[in-house]
Order: C-alpha cells, then structure tokens, then sequence
C-alpha cells in the first residue's frame, strides 16, 4: 500500500509497536513473495489464487455481500484458470462477477459485487500475466515488486520524519506529501540499483520507478476511497501493522496494471528493460 506512512500526530510509542508489526510481516511477505515470483507457474497461480480469495472475502465482508462465497470463487478461480488460458481466466472473472451482481442487483450497491470480484482476482492476475511474459517476465516481476516495496517503505518514514500537508484530507488523513514525494525518490533510487544490477538502460527503469510508484499512489488512494464509502477503517486483521490483504496489496496490483497496460503498448519494452 502506498504510501503507507503512519498516523498524523500518533504517539511515538505507537508509531514503534505499529514499525515492528510491519517489519514482522515484512520478514515472511517478501520471502514468500520472492519465492513465488522466481518460480513462477503453478506455485505462483496457487498463491495469487489464495491472495485473491482473501481479498474478495474482505471486499464481501466490507461491502457486506450475501455474494461473498462467488466472489471468491470467481475472484480465486480466475487466477488458477490462468495456469490453462490467460483469456479464459479473464472471462471467468469478469463472467462470475457479473453473474454475482445481476445476482444482487435488488441490492444498495449491486455494482460494489462486480467491481469487488474484478478488483480481488485482477490484482495478483495481472502479476501472473508480468511473470508469464515470453521476454523478461521474471526480470520485470521482480522490478515491479521491488519499486512497490521501495515506494511503500520511503513513504512510510518520509511521511513520519516530515509530516506537512496531507495529500488526500477527503479520503485518506494519513498520507502527507512528503510520504508521496518520498514514495517516488524511494522507487527511482531503487530502478537505479537494479538496472545497474542487472546492466539493463537505467533511464527505462527510471521511467518504469516513476510509473511503479504513480500508480502504487492511485491504487492506495483508490482503496482508501472504497473504505471510506463503506466505513471501514482496515479490510481485515490478516496482517500485523498492515490491515489487511488489500491494504497491503492494494498499491502493487495496481502497479502490475499499470505495467500490463504498458507492455501492451510496447509489447518490445520486457526484452529492453532485461537487457536485451
């Protein structure tokens, strides 16, 4: 989620408790993460399959759905259908969640089940859809995943050690600009190492960090917007210091999205970024 900075005007005390539940998710997340990634296929498909169940539970559960057992179903069997047929996986996902909210349409929000089922299974979707690249789908999994951390953890302690104007008073009073700013330079500094790690043109990384951390920014506003609608504060307690599965996933599935639709356009740009 990004950026993720801390409460404005919380005590210290709270900020440490809060600092070390994150770091304690932090330590099984992005090693689980990781592993998934580098291996890609069927351990990939099984744990977005979990992800996107998780979130369609907490969308359900915040939107207070009678629907919440399809929206899981199509939100978590869309990603393993992406094992087969990647365009099979999106017409069962956008099929089970239209079939939920004709379902519900005598409902208060019967468009709140479609987008939910489409948001909870798109997200890790669209990291499946990066790692299955023919060219550089691992290499451009791994940049997306670590710009997004890079974002979420340099808005966190730029937004703590600045504080200043809130970017979004309406829909989210903790996110300043100073974690937004942050959030960017966190990205860039981190495209920077890793196309010199892997000695790739440093200035399409650097274009791919600012994008990565736009739209991390978009999608973390987005969420807090469907919260706020719905008067929740956390999708869920899933996760130590973050709230929930899409709290913390929030920013990174949009920013897979985001780079799906850029390689869409330039269906060329994976080889380049690798290096090739």
């Amino acid at each position: 989620m990004v950026p993720s900075e801390p409460r404005v005007g919380s005590r210290g005390r709270g900020i440490s408790r809060e600092l070390w539940l994150r770091l304690a998710s932090a330590a099984v997340l992005i090693p689980l993460g990781l592993a998934c990634v580098t291996l890609g296929g069927v351990p990939l498909a099984i744990i977005s399959a979990l992800v996107a169940a998780m979130m369609a539970f907490e969308w359900s559960r915040m939107a207070k759905s009678k629907f919440g057992p399809l929206m899981i179903a199509g939100a978590a069997g869309a990603n393993l259908v992406f094992m087969v047929n990647a365009t099979w996986a999106l017409m069962v996902l956008v099929g089970v969640g239209a079939l939920a909210s004709l379902m519900g349409r005598q409902s208060p929000q019967p468009n709140s089940t479609l987008l939910g089922t489409i948001y909870a299974g798109g997200l890790p979707l669209a990291l499946q859809t990066i790692r299955d690249l023919p060219e550089g789908g691992f290499v451009l999994a791994m940049g997306v995943m670590l710009f997004s951390w890079s974002s979420d953890s340099s808005a966190y302690f730029a937004g703590r050690t600045f504080k200043g104007p809130l970017l979004a008073p309406d829909d989210s009073p903790n996110k300043t600009w100073s974690g937004a700013i942050g959030a960017v330079v966190g990205s860039v500094a981190a495209s920077i190492a890793y196309a010199l790690l892997i000695g790739a043109p440093i200035y399409l990384w650097v274009i791919l960090g600012l994008l990565v951390s736009a739209a991390a920014q978009i999608g973390d506003l987005f969420e807090s917007q469907i919260k706020r609608q719905h008067a929740v504060k956390d999708t869920s307690g899933f996760l130590p210091g973050h709230g929930g599965v899409m709290d913390r996933l929030d920013g990174f599935g949009t920013a897979c999205i985001a780079v799906v639709a850029l390689v869409r356009l330039l269906p060329g740009l994976p080889g380049q970024l690798a290096g090739g």
